[in-house]
């Protein structure tokens, strides 16, 4: 276990947009409490993480955070974790329920809910074959598969794994739809699919439904596999209705409307294709380049000139990486923030990491899926390490963006972990705020997902994150300030050894469990269950972003009870 050393306080440094590629700018306190923060009139430095217990369960972890959540309402917390098999415990530990009906892993995080209103929370959990997705209901203490489920996400001729779940209710009914990714490569296959609570397909879904979507706005729509939780919810237009943002494999990223109808992007990017040339396009219709140049010119000034080449210039992979959805400008009309790599070359090598801020569909979708400005060119990464063909293990991590106001200016920042090695923090204006080196030169060594609250009860937020590798003692907690700081680095103890990974690949979720008013901190791990932890002096006022993807949804946005 360690403390980072005290760091200058340099405060003018940082309120000129100044940045150290390698550290903090800023003391933790130096900025002002976000609005969300209140302080409880907390002082002390945060402490350290006191390691509570492990939870074992024999099975691997992979990229599903654990719930805490009062499944009975007896106002006792209970823990749901999804390994291979769905595991409740209850507060201490204790295994009090176990759920088997999917096959494989379940690798995207569950979604927990009370999905039609009638006081019984369900539980919701994807595999890797047929009938995979799953809900259960916790129900007179017992986990059982609720009536109408489990559904299928079998088409042309596969049963892929569900590697992204998001949930919401889409329509304003009081009832939460289910919303899942799949890695269905077939050339007649589909990708998205919506389940309504009683487990039946929405109408207009799944997407690509190969009938409409064969020639949608001309040109049609086609999609590949989504490998990572790539999938989001939220309003991005101008009724109240919530909008499914969905990345692909395929350099693509779409935006659906709840009848699972595309979204058409801004009138400025027209199809350069002969047959189609001068159509509007909708936003899965065309590549994403990370040159703001190549894209004008290929899709508004000369449609009809030359094709870029990924020989020389970088395309956008979104292959794993998560959207969001948030207002990022503070103009009252939320955005969509992905994380997609940068290509160039064939075989194709991924350069770097590209923050993208795009623009939703609001006022007629006069500015849809543009850059934002302060986007026009893209915050970027490092290159990661080349991996060689077969070498999956460790798997890399997904660059998940954390999308939440740390600094106390009204607007929201981007942190996120990047496969080169580093946590970076991205402001709202596209500039580099810090980045925090977690590798620490070690090779294949892997951030997890940044939660977000305050430890301390002085109104100012801190990241918490795992890190993993297969490296012995590979898992780490990592906690820092608001301004990249590192505040603690803990060695998480009796870690195992798995060929999947050492350490903790899924996000944390920070939640008061023992009903104490103080948090914790439950970290799910490839090799040895869950580790939980408390954290001395911490309450519960400020919970920002506290476990995977924001909230139990799932959705790609804090969503507080």
């Amino acid at each position: 276990m360690r403390r980072s050393g005290t760091i200058g306080a340099l405060l003018l440094f940082f309120a000129c947009g100044g940045a150290d590629r390698d550290g903090s700018v800023a003391p933790d306190g130096a900025v002002q409490p976000t609005t969300q923060c209140p302080s409880a009139g907390g002082s002390a430095p945060v402490a350290e993480p006191t390691f509570v217990r492990n939870i074992p369960t024999g099975e691997t972890g992979w990229f599903s955070s654990p719930a805490v959540v009062d499944l009975d309402k007896d106002g006792k917390k209970e823990i749901v974790a999804p390994f291979y098999s769905t595991f409740v415990f209850d507060a201490q530990g204790d295994k009090i329920g176990k759920g088997t009906t999917t096959s494989g892993r379940v690798y995207a995080p569950g979604v927990v809910a009370d999905l039609d209103g009638d006081g019984i929370t369900e539980i919701v959990v994807g595999g890797s074959d047929q009938n995979d997705v799953v809900a259960y209901e916790w129900k007179n203490d017992t986990l059982a598969v609720k009536a109408g489920w489990p559904a299928s996400t079998c088409s042309g001729g596969q049963c892929p794994e569900v590697r992204g779940m998001a949930a919401g209710d889409l329509d304003g009914d009081g009832k939460i739809e289910v919303v899942v990714t799949t890695t269905n490569t077939s050339d007649t296959g589909s990708q998205v699919y919506v389940f309504e609570p009683d487990g039946s397909i929405r109408p207009g879904w799944p997407r690509y439904d190969q009938t409409d979507d064969l020639t949608f706005n001309g040109a049609g729509n086609q999609g590949y596999g989504c490998y990572g939780e790539n999938v989001g919810i939220g309003d991005i237009d101008d009724d109240p209705d919530l909008e499914i943002i969905v990345t692909y494999d395929n350099h693509q990223i779409n935006a659906f409307k709840k009848d699972g109808s595309s979204i058409l992007a801004s009138d400025w990017y027209l199809n350069p294709a002969s047959q189609y040339a001068g159509m509007r396009m909708g936003w899965g219709q065309f590549i994403r380049w990370f040159d703001p140049t190549i894209e004008d010119n290929h899709y508004h000034y000369d449609p009809n000139g030359a094709w870029p080449s990924v020989d020389t210039t970088m395309w956008l992979q979104w292959t794993a990486s998560p959207p969001n959805v948030v207002d990022l400008d503070g103009d009252g009309k939320n955005d969509v923030v992905g994380i997609p790599n940068a290509e160039e070359h064939q075989p194709y090598e991924t350069q770097g990491y590209a923050f993208m801020a795009l623009q939703g569909a609001q006022n007629g979708g006069a500015n849809a899926a543009r850059r934002l400005p302060a986007f026009t060119n893209l915050p970027f990464s490092d290159k990661p390490a080349v991996r060689a063909d077969g070498d999956y293990y460790p798997p890399s991590g997904i660059p998940a963006p954390t999308t939440v106001n740390i600094l106390g200016d009204a607007r929201p920042e981007i942190v996120a972990p990047i496969n080169d090695g580093y946590v970076y923090a991205i402001g709202p204006d596209g500039n580099q705020l810090w980045r925090y080196d977690y590798a620490k030169g070690q090779d294949k060594t892997f951030a997890s997902e940044v939660a977000v609250a305050d430890l301390n009860q002085d109104g100012t937020p801190e990241l918490v994150f795992g890190t993993y590798s297969l490296q012995a003692n590979g898992g780490h907690l990592v906690v820092l300030a608001n301004t990249g700081a590192l505040l603690w680095d803990v060695v998480l103890p009796n870690q195992g050894s798995d060929g999947n990974g050492i350490g903790v690949p899924a996000a944390p979720t920070i939640a008061d469990l023992d009903g104490d008013g103080q948090l914790e901190i439950l970290l799910t791990t490839f090799d040895h269950g869950i580790d939980v932890y408390t954290v001395p002096g911490s309450g519960t006022a400020c919970l920002l972003w506290p476990t995977g993807r924001g909230s139990n949804l799932r959705a790609g946005r804090p969503i507080h009870p």
